[in-house]
């Protein structure tokens, strides 16, 4: 999804509730200006900032993700699923593509592009399971106190309740992230 898309929905239910870029940049602890340039299209958004966007309307964050309703199959062109950007210490670690954006999906499909010295570097949790599968290069996952080193074709199961983070110390990587139920 491009940057345009995404803003174009923020700015639907900011102004569909009624509510000034003050209001959003109050309730969220974000700049006007930084909402303004969402909103246009003219910058990106990590996952931590969509979340706290969703949460001010307490909405779920796919809502804004979401290309699609209803029964019909959905085709996810190749780097043309919604991004999302993964931020640390003040770097890039990750960028996201969601690969299933459809609210009410019982799965949810994440390809993650983690450049060399990147990754997740906070563990977190949630309620499922979560199946990382490394398309290219190779990653250290780590679920609770356990590290695994993943290469190309390897993958690991786990439940989600574990709190789980991956990096990549040697090389560029892509991984599919496959929970249930969707984690966001």
């Amino acid at each position: 999804m491009e940057d345009v898309e995404l803003g174009r929905r923020i700015r639907e239910r900011r102004t569909s509730s009624g509510q000034s870029l003050a209001d959003v940049a109050r309730g969220t602890g974000l700049t006007e200006s930084f909402l303004s340039r969402l909103e246009r299209g003219k910058t990106g958004v990590t996952v931590d900032t969509l979340r706290r966007i969703a949460a001010f309307w307490d909405a779920e964050l796919i809502e804004f993700l979401q290309r699609s309703s209803g029964p019909k199959p959905l085709l996810t062109r190749a780097g043309r699923g919604p991004s999302l950007q993964l931020e640390g210490n003040g770097a890039l670690n990750a960028t996201s593509e969601t690969l299933i954006p459809r609210m009410n999906s019982a799965l949810q499909a994440t390809l993650y592009r983690t450049p060399r010295g990147g990754g997740r570097f906070k563990a977190f949790s949630h309620p499922g399971e979560e199946m990382v599968y490394v398309v290219k290069g190779q990653v250290t996952y780590y679920v609770g106190s356990d590290a695994y080193e993943l290469r190309a074709g390897d993958s690991l199961w786990h439940t989600s309740d574990i709190p789980h983070r991956w990096e990549c110390p040697d090389c560029d990587a892509v991984t599919l992230h496959v929970n249930t139920p969707p984690a966001w």
